[in-house]
């Protein structure tokens, strides 16, 4: 019996199928990295604890999903794409797990199960996702710098890789991000929100480093010049987090000034409609 029941064409409502497309043009097969060139001549004692404070940082990505899992169960765009960067991205640990494998370096499953504990998440959509945003641009901006500060062949590529994987992981999350907020109940609410993530990641800790855990991490990496990551990660982020808000925010330094009057202003809106 035939009906006049439209089936809706749901590819073309969902960000995912984009964001899938770009995902698998620009992915990496592991076996087809240039493993026969291999130079442990080129690896110290040094890089080797590198590599595996690289690998345990990328563990979290486990336990981050089931979170997301829990928190967006209601979004079948979002987790439809959290698929894929569960993929992708469980992808790097065991990827570097290989690599110092292929360097006679052994990994215990404690290792593993370990490098899977995080911190308890927010129940804030907009803010877990502006956390991410950050945590990518944060692994972007040192795998970049870390292909440039080795020579052994392998680890090149795959630095190279990975931190390709991450600004495109971050990408998909401001998509999100911006998507959420639009949807929003309060969009200046979360806006706010957003901001004041950002804020709170950027500031100098007692050490004089940014607060992200995920810096917090790479900072143990001997290979890496500390000033430059801090520099380079904090001004991505301000551009990121400009665009994804619709904000001009110049520079980190002018980042405050923008949140406080942004606050100031919402603020005065709420209590000018509450007399009202």
């Amino acid at each position: 019996m035939m009906t006049d029941d439209v089936v809706h064409d749901v590819s073309g409502d969902l960000g995912y199928y984009q964001l899938l497309e770009r995902s698998e043009k620009a992915r990496w097969i592991m076996h087809d990295l240039p493993w026969s060139e291999l130079d442990p001549d080129k690896v110290t004692p040094e890089l080797v604890e590198d590599v595996k404070i690289a690998a345990f940082a990328e563990l979290t990505t486990y336990s981050a999903t089931e979170a997301f899992m829990k928190l967006f169960t209601d979004d079948i765009d979002f987790t439809q794409w959290l698929s894929v960067w569960f993929y992708e991205e469980t992808k790097h640990p065991l990827v570097l797990i290989k690599w110092l494998a292929a360097m006679g370096v052994p990994t215990e499953e404690a290792f593993v199960y370990r490098g899977r504990e995080i911190e308890p998440m927010t129940n804030s959509k907009v803010e877990m996702l502006t956390s991410n945003i950050c945590s990518e641009i944060a692994a972007n901006t040192a795998y970049r710098l870390f292909g440039k500060a080795v020579e052994e062949p392998v680890l090149v590529s795959i630095m190279r890789y990975l931190a390709r994987d991450e600004m495109r992981h971050s990408n998909g999350f401001q998509f999100y991000c911006r998507k959420t907020i639009e949807r929003s109940d309060d969009p200046e609410r979360d806006r706010l929100r957003a901001l004041r993530v950002v804020w709170f990641l950027l500031q100098p800790s007692s050490d004089g480093v940014t607060q992200h855990p995920v810096f917090k991490t790479l900072l143990k990496m001997e290979v890496l010049d500390v000033e430059v990551l801090q520099r380079e990660f904090r001004e991505k982020i301000v551009q990121c987090i400009s665009r994804v808000l619709d904000l001009d925010i110049p520079s980190p330094e002018a980042f405050y000034d923008v949140y406080a009057k942004l606050k100031k202003d919402y603020r005065a809106r709420r209590s000018s409609r509450a007399l009202q």
